[in-house]
């Protein structure tokens, strides 16, 4: 992990800088988010591990157990169990996004403390400085000779001294140190959203001010140190004070007796240093700590990730001590779906109809001849909205009629009637331009035409004329709505009256804002000719709202 950079604020501030700032990892969950299910789960928690073989403790943890992701808050509910220590004790879960969006959704897991602590253990466990002492037997002191009279007033033959309580002094303690780790801040964080369809975990974790021991320490992997509780040592019991060997009681006999007091340092404790002189040196085997620091932890299994900031295991003789994990944060991501919803689909206008099956993006509908005045019908793409569009009558190269695109791209237009003498002519075509943007030219007179249209109650009425001559007898006029640019569907047959005229209802289409109809009929040529030619009207898109 990186070296951690120095910041003015305590601890306990940082750590609540930090969790204010996390909160951002997490989308806002806007009123009525908490409710809806999360498709992520995730929970938190400050600490939890084993101490001096004590059953797993975890003092804080928020939304342990539950079926999915929510806003929760795991607070301590008493003070830590010694030898911890911690100024803040945080465990947190922020469940975001939108309530009605799953794909949307976003988890964050938030575990740590401030101004954390392990101190001195006290060790459930004999280590061998309480067991090296065991076989020493006592010293035995003869009173004979010139101690005779010692003998004779203490009324016993020798003297059995317990080297033990002495020799104790002379060994090291075997104790673990005050601090054996300690961090200004330690927080894990783990969250998951969806990208792209797919559910993406994260996680990273922080550990700042790191102490080993009271020695600043950087960990980029697992650390991991022994502690000497007790050195090698040899114990030479010839440094023992033989007179400090002596029962008090026993001491205080000797020395307040006049006939023997002056046998204590001058026969006597010459006695007690030759026996001790003569004893073999008591050997004290090495005893160590392993102190393993892991910071960073992270693992991933079936849609689980979990991230760990600091795990600190402490073990003695092959026995654990302290297994401690400061800081987890867990999303679980399996069985997320992040299956954005299908896009609502607006039903095409009139104008998107009428452009759909051409790469133009100009279009003149229907051209009809209504008194004196020629009714023009345009749509054009919704990007010219506002130009103005040009008709030109293409038998005299003049333009006609001009109009402004309206915002959903439609148009209409009149422009006068042309005299009779072009009108029925080939040449006798109508134009819409814009700029470089050209319609097709349509003929202003055609063997059949829409001359109204008409939606009420859901069903849509076509008015129009077939001009004379009429097959014999009258043949039928099909009405078909455009399904794709490929097809078309028969939605109704009619015939015409006698003087070609029309009128046909059919139900408009469900869920549809417009629909294009064409209708198409055959007709005779000439009067004097019985064969038949198929003949339509111009597709036309018809607004059905």
């Amino acid at each position: 992990m990186a070296r951690p950079t120095a910041h003015r604020h305590h601890p306990s501030r940082r750590l609540a800088l930090a969790l204010v700032a996390s909160a951002g990892l997490a989308a806002a969950a806007p009123a009525g988010a908490q409710a809806a299910t999360n498709p992520f789960n995730c929970d938190a928690s400050a600490l939890r591990g084993v101490v001096l073989g004590t059953a797993s403790l975890e003092p804080a943890s928020a939304n342990r157990g539950q079926a999915s992701c929510q806003n929760a808050t795991g607070g301590l509910t008493g003070v830590l169990p010694a030898p911890l220590a911690a100024s803040a004790v945080v465990a947190r879960t922020i469940s975001g996004g939108p309530a009605d969006r799953p794909d949307l959704r976003t988890a964050l897991a938030i575990g740590g403390l401030a101004d954390v602590k392990i101190g001195a253990l006290g060790l459930p466990l004999q280590l061998p400085v309480d067991t090296v002492l065991d076989s020493v037997q006592p010293l035995l002191v003869p009173l004979n000779g010139l101690l005779a009279p010692v003998a004779s007033l203490l009324g016993v033959p020798n003297l059995s001294l317990d080297l033990r309580p002495a020799l104790a002094q002379l060994l090291p303690d075997g104790g673990l140190p005050d601090s054996i780790v300690s961090a200004d801040a330690v927080l894990a964080y783990a969250g998951a959203r969806c990208t792209d369809g797919k559910a993406v975990p994260f996680s990273t974790s922080s550990v700042t001010g790191l102490k080993v021991l009271g020695q600043p320490v950087v960990v980029d992997s697992a650390l991991q140190d022994t502690l000497n509780l007790i050195d090698t040592a040899s114990i030479d019991p010839s440094r023992l004070d033989p007179l400090a060997l002596l029962p008090t009681a026993t001491l205080d006999t000797l020395t307040g007796t006049p006939l023997v007091s002056g046998l204590v340092n001058t026969a006597l404790r010459p006695l007690i240093q030759s026996l001790l002189d003569a004893l073999p040196n008591i050997e004290v085997p090495a005893t160590v700590a392993n102190v393993k620091i892991t910071a960073g932890g992270r693992s991933a299994e079936d849609g689980v990730l979990t991230q760990q900031a600091l795990r600190v295991q402490i073990s003695v003789l092959n026995q654990a001590i302290a297994d401690v994990t400061i800081g987890e944060a867990r999303v679980n991501t399996a069985g997320a779906d992040c299956t954005p919803p299908a896009p609502a689909v607006t039903p095409p206008t009139t104008t998107d109809l009428a452009l759909q099956c051409t790469t133009r993006r100009l279009v003149l509908e229907d051209v009809i001849a209504r008194g004196d005045r020629v009714s023009l019908i345009g749509a054009a793409d919704r990007a010219l909205a506002g130009k103005t569009v040009s008709i030109r009558f293409l038998a005299t190269g003049r333009t006609v009629a001009r109009v402004r695109i309206a915002p959903d791209g439609s148009f209409r237009a009149t422009a006068p009637l042309p005299s009779r003498s072009v009108r029925s002519g080939n040449r006798a075509r109508y134009q819409a331009v814009v700029g470089r943007e050209k319609s097709l030219d349509l003929k202003l007179e055609r063997r059949m035409v829409v001359s109204g249209v008409s939606v009420r109650d859901g069903k849509v009425t076509i008015a129009g004329r077939v001009t004379r001559p009429l097959a014999r007898p009258a043949a039928t006029i099909t009405v078909t709505r455009r399904v794709s640019c490929k097809k078309m569907a028969v939605v109704a047959r009619v015939k015409p009256r006698s003087d070609g005229s029309f009128r046909v209802t059919v139900p408009a289409p469900e869920g549809q804002l417009a629909a294009v109809y064409r209708l198409g009929t055959r007709v005779r040529k000439t009067a004097g000719n019985a064969k038949t030619f198929p003949t339509f009207t111009l597709p036309r898109a018809v607004d059905l709202s």
